[in-house]
C-alpha cells in the first residue's frame, strides 16, 4: 500500500507510523501542511493559502497515486476557502476508491463540557484552552459520513467517538537508545512543559522545592524546547515528571521510558486497565509530593521501573506494533456512506448567524408589512 499522512505529523506521531509501515513493505510519506513543529520529520512541506494552491495538492496526491489518506487533527486536504465547504475532498476521495482513515489526537475531538463534568484533575480548571465544541460536532460529522475508519490515541478520548478503535501513541525506538541509571546520590529530575498550566508546572515547581529540603536533588524545568534538546535532557535525567493534570500518559512519557528514564504522569483508571503493565508512577496534585518521596527514598523501585519503561514501549508503542494494526485498519470491510445533509460542510456558527439574519429579514418583511396594512 502507499500510504500519505496529512496534513500535520502531530507528536511525530506520524514518523512513527511511517516507520513502521516501511519496515512491512509499504510505502509512507508525511505531507504538513506549514512549517513541521518541533523540527519532526516531513517529507513534503506545504505552504498553500488559495483554493486553488489547495487544490493543486489534491491533484498531486492522485498523481502519486496514494491508496490510504490517513489524516490527522480532525481536518482533511481541503479546509474552507473561497467559497468551497471544508473537506469537500473527503466525498470525492471516497467515490474514487481511496480509503480514508482519520486520528484524532486529544483536543480536536475532546470536549470542555464533559471533560470537566468527568474529571476532577482536568485541565481545563486550570487552563484557558480554546474548545469550539459546535465546530467539533460540525467536523466530526463529515468525518463520519466520509471515513472509512477512525482512530484515537487515548482511551480516555473513546467516550467521544466510540465507534473510533484504539490506536496508541507510537515511537520509531530507532531513535531513542536506552541507558541504565546513574545511579546517583544526587538524582536528576526533568519537567519538561510548552503550556504550564495545562501540565501543572506551577504545582510541580512549588511540591519539588519543598522535596529539596528533605532531599538531594537537582531540578530542570525545561521550557519551550526543541526535540533535540528535549531528548539530550531526558537522556541525563532520572526522574521525568510529564504532568499531573489530564489523565494519560503522553509521548513525553514514552520517550522516557524509551530511553530508560523513570516517567512520572497522572494515569487514570480506565488508562490503567487497558495498560496493566505501564511503569508510569502515577501522582496527581495531592499525591505529588507523597509519591515523589517514595521514588527518592527507593534508588532499587527507580532502576527497576527504569529498566521496565524500555520493555513496555517495545511491546506496546513501538512502531512495529502500530503498523499492524493499522494494516488491519487499512483493509478491514467497512458499510457503505450514508447521505450527508445538504449544509454538510458549514461549521455551525456562521451557519446560525446566517439562519439568525434571515430569520430578522423575514420579521422585518412581516412588521413592515402589518404597519403597511394599518395605515
Amino acid at each position: 500500500m502507499k500510504v500519505l499522512l496529512a496534513p500535520s505529523n502531530v507528536a511525530d506521531q506520524s514518523t512513527a507510523i511511517a516507520a513502521g509501515l516501511t519496515a512491512l513493505g509499504h510505502e509512507a510519506q508525511i505531507w504538513n501542511y506549514g512549517p513541521s513543529p518541533n523540527g519532526f520529520r516531513v517529507d513534503r512541506q506545504l505552504d498553500p493559502v488559495t483554493a486553488a494552491d489547495y487544490f493543486a495538492i489534491l491533484n498531486e496526491t492522485l498523481a502519486e497515486g496514494f491508496d490510504v489518506y490517513h489524516l490527522h487533527t480532525a481536518r482533511s486536504l481541503m479546509p474552507a476557502r473561497d467559497g468551497l465547504p471544508q473537506m469537500w475532498d473527503l466525498p470525492m476521495l471516497r467515490a474514487l476508491g481511496k480509503r480514508i482513515v482519520v486520528s484524532f489526537h486529544g483536543s480536536d475531538v475532546r470536549k470542555a463540557s464533559h471533560h470537566l463534568d468527568d474529571d476532577p484533575w482536568s485541565f481545563y480548571r486550570f487552563a484557558d484552552i480554546p474548545c469550539d465544541e459546535e465546530k467539533i460536532d460540525a467536523r466530526l460529522a463529515l468525518i463520519r459520513t466520509y471515513a472509512h475508519a477512525m482512530t484515537v490515541s487515548s482511551v480516555l478520548d473513546q467516550v467521544y467517538v466510540p465507534e473510533a478503535t484504539y490506536l496508541p501513541k507510537s515511537l520509531d525506538l530507532d531513535a531513542y537508545t536506552p541507558t541504565p541509571l546513574p545511579g546517583r546520590e544526587r538524582p536528576v529530575i526533568l519537567h519538561a512543559t510548552r503550556r504550564r498550566a495545562t501540565k501543572g508546572t506551577d504545582i510541580i515547581e512549588a511540591q519539588l522545592a519543598q522535596l529539596a529540603d528533605r532531599f538531594e536533588i537537582e531540578v530542570r524545568i525545561l521550557e519551550g524546547a526543541s526535540h533535540d534538546e528535549l531528548l539530550r535532557e531526558m537522556a541525563r535525567a532520572d526522574i521525568v515528571i510529564e504532568k499531573l493534570l489530564g489523565g494519560d500518559a503522553g509521548v513525553l512519557s514514552l520517550e522516557a521510558m524509551a530511553l530508560g528514564r523513570v516517567a512520572v504522569a497522572r494515569i487514570r483508571p480506565e488508562v490503567r486497565e487497558r495498560h496493566p503493565d505501564m511503569p508510569v508512577v502515577s501522582a496527581d496534585p495531592d499525591t505529588f509530593a507523597e509519591v515523589m518521596a517514595g521514588l527518592l527514598a527507593d534508588p532499587e523501585e527507580r532502576a527497576r521501573r527504569g529498566a521496565a519503561g524500555r520493555r513496555y514501549v517495545e511491546a506496546e508503542h513501538s512502531a512495529p506494533v502500530t503498523a499492524r494494526l493499522l494494516e488491519e485498519i487499512y483493509t478491514r470491510p467497512v458499510p457503505r456512506g450514508t447521505r450527508p445533509h445538504p449544509d454538510w460542510a458549514s461549521d455551525p456558527s456562521p451557519r446560525r448567524l446566517e439562519q439568525a439574519h434571515a430569520r430578522v429579514a423575514r420579521l422585518e418583511e412581516t412588521v413592515a408589512r402589518l404597519r403597511q396594512s394599518r395605515s
